[in-house]
């Protein structure tokens, strides 16, 4: 018997995709960090596999991840709306809508991302 494939959209409207339903996979301590994170992996819907794509509305006080790089996936991070602070190395930065931010794979600098 074949295996039916999903069908996926063409095309979404972002903020009507459901926030993931697990809010963090961190475990305690560092899962309180985190908490007032939404996530919707936009990403997932189309079957992307080679990158990630989320839209994340962060509480004010929460952050997007603990300070992190990845080894072989590039980041890039768009502002909508808000400012939050960029942290990464020993630097911060305030990012306002229309800024973005960009971060290879195997780079040197940890960042994490937090509302004002």
């Amino acid at each position: 018997m074949e295996k039916s494939v999903p069908r996926r959209p063409a095309a979404v409207e972002a903020a009507n995709v459901a926030p993931r339903a697990k809010p963090s996979s961190y475990p305690e301590p560092f899962a309180t960090r985190v908490r007032g994170r939404e996530k919707r992996t936009l990403g997932d819907l189309f079957g992307l596999t080679n990158f990630g794509v989320n839209l994340t509305r962060l509480a004010p006080g929460a952050q997007s991840a603990l300070k992190h790089r990845h080894s072989r996936q590039d980041e890039f991070v768009f502002i909508l709306e808000g400012e939050p602070t960029l942290l990464f190395d020993n630097d911060e930065v305030v990012l306002r809508p229309g800024m973005c931010a960009g971060f290879p794979a195997g780079g040197a600098r940890p960042l994490s991302y937090q509302p004002d």
